[in-house]
């Protein structure tokens, strides 16, 4: 019953973390962008307990490919412009972490590594949101 229990909540974070990923589709980024990574992180966070919880129920795990970032996502010129390079590169080494993860049989690393994406992409969301209004208050002085 545990199991099947674990398999309902993979599930239904697997749904949430494919709508996420399906709004990152086409850069450049718009206005929405912040938001969008916030759905990321959400999204993330919920992997991450549904992950804890498989494994807390002995689920296994079968490696797969790794996990390739939609265009938004990925590196690009316009980066810079969002946010700091130290706040990409943990967004993409966050990225990187997922990606091994989910080559590998251990549920306990894929749950970590949705958790450091969601904690990346929370960063990466403020960033932007700071540099925005660096970028308005700039404008506006």
């Amino acid at each position: 019953m545990s199991v099947e229990r674990a398999r309902e909540q993979l599930e239904l974070a697997e749904g949430r973390w494919q709508s996420a990923i399906r709004e990152h589709a086409q850069p450049p980024p718009d206005a929405g962008y912040a938001r969008r990574l916030r759905a990321l992180a959400d999204a993330a966070a919920q992997e991450q307990a549904a992950y804890r919880y498989a494994d807390e129920q002995g689920f296994g795990w079968r490696p797969g490919p790794g996990w390739l970032p939609p265009q938004e996502l990925r590196d690009a010129p316009w980066r810079a412009s969002l946010a700091p390079e130290e706040a990409w590169e943990r967004f993409d080494e966050a990225v990187q972490s997922l990606s091994r993860a989910r080559t590998g049989v251990s549920v306990v690393a894929i749950s970590q590594a949705f958790g450091q994406l969601s904690t990346a992409a929370w960063d990466l969301a403020d960033a932007v949101e700071q540099r925005q209004r660096q970028q308005r208050s700039g404008r506006a002085g």
